[in-house]
């Protein structure tokens, strides 16, 4: 009989702690979440400030296409833009089109990435 009453408070408790780390872990969890998210609106808002209206320089507009470009303040200067403008303009001709906005690729990989794709793609 003594047995069984150990056992079962050694049941009890064994349920006990088990329960109580998993709610400490879910709490934990929680909170890390909303300060990830609470790091990310802030980077995405200081972002955002930093966005500026640039007006392609050099570069008369016909019909149909935009001269206002939105990009960031460290990125593309006025001459890029208007040559990307007037490339765009080329192509498109006539028809109606719009430039929205203009900004640099951020797919750069290492001299290891480069390395591996050059292998894996090269011929046998």
């Amino acid at each position: 009989m003594e047995n069984i009453k150990l056992a079962l408070s050694l049941l009890l408790a064994g349920f006990i702690i088990v329960f109580l780390v998993l709610v400490l872990l879910i709490v934990i969890i929680t909170v890390y979440g909303k300060l990830i998210q609470a790091a990310q609106k802030s980077s995405q808002n200081r972002k955002e400030r930093k966005k500026k209206v640039v007006v392609a320089e050099n570069f008369t507009p016909t019909a149909g296409t935009a001269t206002v470009f939105s990009t960031t303040e460290d990125e593309i200067p006025g001459e890029i833009i208007a040559a990307i403008a007037a490339a765009v303009d080329a192509v498109y001709g006539d028809k109606a089109h719009t430039i929205r906005s203009v900004r640099r690729s951020r797919t750069t990989r290492s001299a290891w990435g480069n390395s591996g794709v050059l292998q894996n793609t090269g011929p046998f």
